[in-house]
């Protein structure tokens, strides 16, 4: 077995994996610093990344794949609540093919923490990267165990030589704790928290609140123009049909039930009818109140 470790921090562009590069670099960790590109995130994000590479001294890896506009093209539809591959297409895959090219063993530095989610919480500091291929993460709705698959075959074989471990050393850390701990070290955050936005992953992502896309609606108008003309290319809505009350939505789509096999018609709302409906509302005068990604492999900040 291979003695030898490569320490790799992922950098998102958020706070939490900016305190834990920081946090690296004081413990002279001396990792690689791999950013996942979506080619999706606003360019204040993008300036952030320059900024943030500088003042580390060294290099942040990109790494890319398709791209969220492509992988919607390529999909013939936009992520969805429910089928949340964007995550998995433009970050862990990525991730994966990159420690996988790797012949030696990894070790993974995540800025995750309890306090974001239920579902974080009951995450450990350490665990196997890769241990969601032979244990379940869950279970599907025919009360079968789900693992993760993509590339096993490859990753089997990698791990009969060498190791992939992950660490989240702000796991216990509270959101006060993490931005007072890169100021204090001589760090500034992502400028998109002092425009007032609480998610600076991709922007906008699919699971945004009423209340965030307030903010994008006034932030970045040019955004939203763009994504109208995606819908109108892709023929598919951002949102899912239940993101607005059906009585607000314009778009009416034929769906199979897949218990009774039967077509009917519902009403989805575009992305002008979420504009309409978020202003008409009085959103964005409050605390955001955005749920995070639920993804157990790579955060998305």
């Amino acid at each position: 077995m291979n003695n030898d470790i490569l320490r790799i921090c992922l950098v998102s562009g958020g706070k939490d994996s900016q305190a834990t590069a920081i946090w690296c670099l004081k413990n002279d960790l001396k990792p690689m610093f791999l950013f996942c590109d979506t080619e999706w995130e606003d360019e204040v994000t993008y300036e952030f990344i320059k900024d943030f590479e500088l003042k580390l001294g060294q290099e942040i890896i990109r790494l890319t794949s398709m791209g969220f506009v492509d992988l919607a093209k390529k999909k013939k539809r936009f992520p969805s609540t429910k089928g949340k591959f964007c995550t998995e297409e433009l970050k862990i895959k990525p991730t994966i093919d990159y420690i996988l090219s790797m012949k030696t063993n990894v070790l993974i530095y995540q800025g995750i923490r309890w306090e974001e989610s239920t579902n974080r919480a009951a995450m450990n500091k350490k665990d196997e990267y890769f241990k969601f291929y032979f244990e379940p993460y869950g279970i599907d709705k025919k009360g079968k165990p789900k693992f993760y698959t993509y590339r096993k075959k490859e990753i089997k074989q990698w791990l009969n030589t060498y190791t992939c471990d992950v660490e989240r050393p702000i796991i216990s850390w509270t959101t006060k704790d993490v931005f007072e701990y890169i100021i204090s070290n001589g760090f500034m955050p992502n400028k998109l928290y002092q425009y007032g936005f609480t998610r600076v992953g991709c922007f906008p992502c699919i699971m945004c609140t009423k209340d965030e896309m307030a903010k994008i609606i006034e932030y970045r108008p040019s955004k939203i123009d763009y994504i109208k003309n995606l819908e109108e290319e892709l023929d598919s809505t951002f949102f899912p049909p239940d993101y607005l009350p059906e009585r607000y939505c314009s778009k009416k789509v034929k769906v199979k039930d897949k218990e009774t096999g039967e077509t009917r018609t519902v009403s989805v709302p575009t992305m002008s009818d979420v504009v309409k409906y978020v202003q008409g509302k009085g959103y964005g005068s409050g605390l955001f109140t955005g749920s995070h990604c639920q993804n157990e492999m790579l955060p998305c900040e």
